[in-house]
């Protein structure tokens, strides 16, 4: 790549006032972060430790909701509505769970092969 087209591209990478050129942005720092890449400051993990504590507190009152329905004398709601209901705060706090341990411990640099000093023998023949 040279250097117009990869200006052209890190332009085109700011630009978020189109409705897919944002997703494409959010898409490219989710998979930045799940992959491990990405360099995260102080600051930004702190940021990252309250987004889960915050996506834990709604899980852990959503299944006291849930808990505090079947120890009630008037349970009308089925057990599958409960589950349901509780799907969407439990995979968020998957997801973030996720997106913090990756944060914290992130992927180690593969290790470059040494090469002997001297010359280099070619592996073809």
């Amino acid at each position: 790549m040279n250097q117009q087209k990869w200006e052209r591209d890190i332009l085109n990478r700011q630009r978020n006032i189109v409705f897919p050129d944002t997703v494409l942005n959010e898409g490219r720092f989710y998979r930045n972060v799940a992959s491990g890449k990405a360099v995260f400051s102080t600051a930004q993990k702190v940021s990252l430790v309250i987004i889960f504590a915050y996506f834990a507190v709604i899980t852990v009152v959503f299944l006291a909701g849930v808990i505090s329905t079947y120890h009630t004398e008037q349970n009308t709601r089925l057990l599958a509505d409960d589950i349901r209901l509780l799907s969407l705060p439990c995979s968020e706090l998957l997801f973030w769970t996720f997106l913090s341990v990756k944060a914290f411990f992130p992927a180690s640099a593969p290790q470059r092969k040494r090469t002997r000093a001297g010359y280099r023998s070619s592996s073809r023949s």
